[in-house]
């Protein structure tokens, strides 16, 4: 006996996304162009679920929808994914550590300076500089942002 098709909105509900998503995931490739019924109702095979159940967990990983269209891709053509997901896993606890760095030294750099600027604020004061005197006489060079920022950047 033939598997149910589910209309996208049943799988929408079974897979916990928007309809949107999918019609998305459809555009770029993450799941194949559905059968459509004589109505024109996309008709998805009952395996979509498993797909996009997929999807979502490599993603709450911080998988992008690229990559995770790779790892499919190479599942598609018969080769085995897992090496490839290994790869960009460990990339991606790098970055992770690189991200986590710069924002502990941004947390020590502002634990550093508001301590100071709540004493120099606890009593009515008048701000000296053109916007806020407690930041703008901070030197440029110690810019906790900075290492966060490229932190981000990172490939």
């Amino acid at each position: 006996m033939a598997e149910p098709l589910l209309k996208v909105g049943e799988l929408a509900m079974r897979v916990g996304v928007g309809v949107q998503t999918l019609h998305y995931y459809e555009r770029i490739g993450l799941l194949a162009k559905p059968s459509r019924s004589a109505a024109n109702y996309r008709l998805y095979p009952a395996d979509a679920v498993r797909r996009v159940q997929f999807i979502k967990k490599a993603q709450a990983l911080g998988f992008t929808l690229e990559e995770i269209k790779e790892i499919l891709g190479l599942h598609e053509r018969g080769r085995a994914p897992c090496r490839c997901v290994a790869d960009v896993g460990r990339k991606h606890l790098q970055e992770l550590d690189a991200r986590i760095a710069a924002l502990q030294e941004f947390r020590r750099a502002l634990a550093a300076v508001v301590p100071r600027w709540e004493m120099e604020t606890s009593r009515q004061r008048k701000c000296a500089g053109e916007f806020c005197d407690l930041i703008e006489r901070l030197p440029l060079k110690s810019n906790p942002l900075t290492g966060l920022e490229k932190a981000r950047k990172t490939p």
